[in-house]
């Protein structure tokens, strides 16, 4: 009876499993098996794509297993941090998406241009152009970010960094260029830049570096500080008065921030 019984649980697991677009598990539990119509699970990746009676309505079969450095992947698929692509081909695993290799991101790694969302926080873009490795996407060079680095404009800024100036730089093709620096109390910053977490706008006024962009002043917020009505409320901060004319704010009203 016992036997029976473990049988039967692993038939129910089996069949709630396949109603679900999960077709098998290896027995390694490190591939499985998916249905293209059911997302692929955080930190997994897709390494081949064909075409079974195991998904119905014009579904490919993917198998999906962990990333790990120098994995082939589909490229229709995630590509989950700190991985990127280095390198786009075609092959016969990947029904008719691209396939791609991956790798562990490093100071001056060379990445394809189609996996920048997953560049990692505390990267940034350096230069890009044709790269033979990367098909028809562009290839990108990532360093580590540092006060007063040159970055390309479709570069992430990093998390308590703010641009602060935007030259033309060569190196980076048909983007703009920006330079940034980690934020600090009273610093100039560059208007397409982010707000980093506790920092609110209190002016707004032209800086020749910024080029396009309005620039402006940066203070880190306080109980009752006088912020421009286009910065960012910081959390556990609300808007307790609003509507104030204030010159420096520029064509924005300033506002009362408080959180008590």
């Amino acid at each position: 009876m016992k036997s029976i019984g473990m049988w039967l649980a692993r038939l129910l697991s089996a069949l709630t499993l396949l109603a679900g677009g999960l077709v098998f598990f290896a027995g390694s539990a490190q591939a499985a098996t998916i249905c293209g119509s059911v997302p692929v699970p955080p930190g997994q990746v897709i390494v081949s794509e064909t075409l079974t009676n195991s998904c119905t309505g014009g579904y490919l079969t993917e198998t999906i297993q962990p990333p790990s450095n120098g994995l082939q992947i589909c490229e229709n698929g995630p590509v989950p941090s700190p991985y990127v692509i280095t390198s786009t081909y075609t092959t016969n695993n990947c029904g008719p998406y691209q396939t791609g290799r991956i790798n562990t991101v490093y100071d001056g790694i060379q990445m394809c241009g189609n996996s920048n969302g997953s560049i990692p926080n505390g990267y940034v873009i350096t230069s890009e152009g044709p790269n033979s490795a990367c098909a028809q996407e562009y290839g990108e060079v990532l360093h580590v970010a540092s006060n007063g680095m040159q970055i390309c404009g479709n570069s992430p800024v990093p998390t308590g960094y703010v641009i602060t100036a935007n030259p033309q730089l060569p190196s980076c093709g048909i983007y703009l260029g920006a330079v940034v620096n980690t934020a600090y109390n009273g610093m100039q910053f560059c208007g397409n830049s982010p707000v980093p977490a506790g920092y609110v706008i209190t002016a707004n006024y032209q800086i020749p570096s910024c080029g396009i962009y309005l620039g402006g002043r940066l203070n880190t917020v306080y109980n009752g500080i006088t912020a421009c009505a286009d910065s960012p409320v910081p959390a556990g901060y609300w808007v307790s008065a609003t509507g104030i004319q204030n010159a420096g704010c520029g064509i924005y009203m300033a506002e009362v921030l408080r959180n008590s």
